[in-house]
């Protein structure tokens, strides 16, 4: 009898052994995360602006922060807001028609941009407080009272837009493209009283400018690389001074920027940005003689410090040659420029 029970007893062995297997096959798998859905990847590695682009053990990677001159555009950022305050210096006016001096400005410039998708939308508002040192003016020694003026006006306006794609699965490679303009809402404006007894007054030489660019970058472990390749058109109204007609030119540039960054830990950063930007035409008249041939590059290394959603950046801009100290003054960011800069993330 003990033999009937030993019989009967594999068949419901059987049936049990074949629930569990079943039951193992409904449950769902339990997947590491190397093996995780594409969503739950890729929202570990986001490369970002403000937040970290990966975590390798060994550090996060976060892109460097755009600085006007102009700045470059990111592959990749969160929606972000941010104040910043720069000091900027210029040594040679004489790119501007019937002035010439140097020249100190404080900004604060607010900015923000909102991301849905791949889609980034962002915008800028600058306020300056503007010092002139005036050694001439239309080629007369100033009176005493107009040669240090000190001033302070609204700045350009700036909207942009940018699109980009990753290439790779992860974030090591990122492209797209982006487009932006600038609109001529400044206020600058001095007074100078002329030798007739009439008073003048000089309004810097006013653009709209439109910035296309190619866009490519991404994150390697702690490291990040961002590269623009565009164009900036300045077009521009004829403006009047005094008796004197100005005729303003377009002009053509060719932009390009060069970033890597480097973070060893979660919370510091380091980064260094080499941009150049070349006049791609010849403009003519003398109000604009010394304005052609331009060969700006300038250098902005940058440390960066989080925490948390908060992201402060301070960014040194240097003007490497008499072309930058040129552009810099139609640009209005001078040839080297100090700025610390804090940034709200929103991931």
């Amino acid at each position: 009898m003990s033999g009937k029970l030993a019989l009967s007893a594999v068949p419901l062995l059987l049936a049990q052994a074949t629930l569990a297997r079943a039951g193992d096959e409904a449950a769902p798998p339990d997947y590491p995360e190397t093996t995780a859905p594409e969503g739950a990847r890729s929202e570990k590695k986001t490369a970002s602006y403000g937040a970290p682009a990966q975590d390798t053990g060994g550090g996060v990677a976060y892109f460097p922060p755009p600085v006007d001159g102009p700045a470059m555009r990111l592959p990749e950022a969160p929606t972000f807001i941010f104040a910043d305050n720069s000091f900027a210096i210029a040594n040679d006016l004489t790119a501007l028609p019937y002035i010439a001096g140097t020249a100190r400005n404080y900004r604060l410039a607010l900015a923000g941009g909102w991301r849905w998708r791949r889609l980034m939308l962002d915008a800028q508002l600058p306020f300056h407080l503007t010092t002139i040192n005036v050694t001439s003016i239309l080629n007369q020694e100033p009176f005493t009272e107009d040669k240090n003026q000190t001033k302070p006006s609204l700045g350009d306006l700036t909207l942009g837009a940018v699109l980009t794609g990753r290439v790779t699965d992860g974030p090591e490679l990122i492209g797209g493209l982006g487009v932006r303009g600038r609109f001529p809402t400044h206020t600058t404006r001095f007074s100078f009283h002329l030798r007739d007894g009439t008073i003048a007054d000089f309004v810097v030489p006013y653009y709209f400018h439109i910035e296309p660019t190619l866009i490519l970058g991404g994150a390697i472990g702690p490291f990040t690389y961002v590269i623009n390749q565009g164009a900036i058109v300045m077009l521009g109204p004829d403006a009047d001074f005094d008796t004197e007609h100005i005729t303003v030119p377009t002009i053509y540039m060719y932009d390009a920027h060069y970033a890597v960054g480097f973070a060893p830990s979660p919370f510091v950063g380091a980064s260094v940005e080499v941009t150049t930007t070349f006049q791609l035409n010849h403009v003519a008249g003398l109000d604009f003689e010394k304005f052609n041939d331009i060969r700006a590059v300038w250098l902005a290394p940058a440390l960066q410090f989080h925490f948390d959603d908060l992201r402060i950046d301070a960014i040194a801009r240097i003007g490497l040659t008499r072309g930058q100290e040129l552009f810099g003054v139609i640009e209005y960011v001078g040839t080297h420029s100090l700025t610390l800069r804090v940034t709200r993330t929103f991931n």
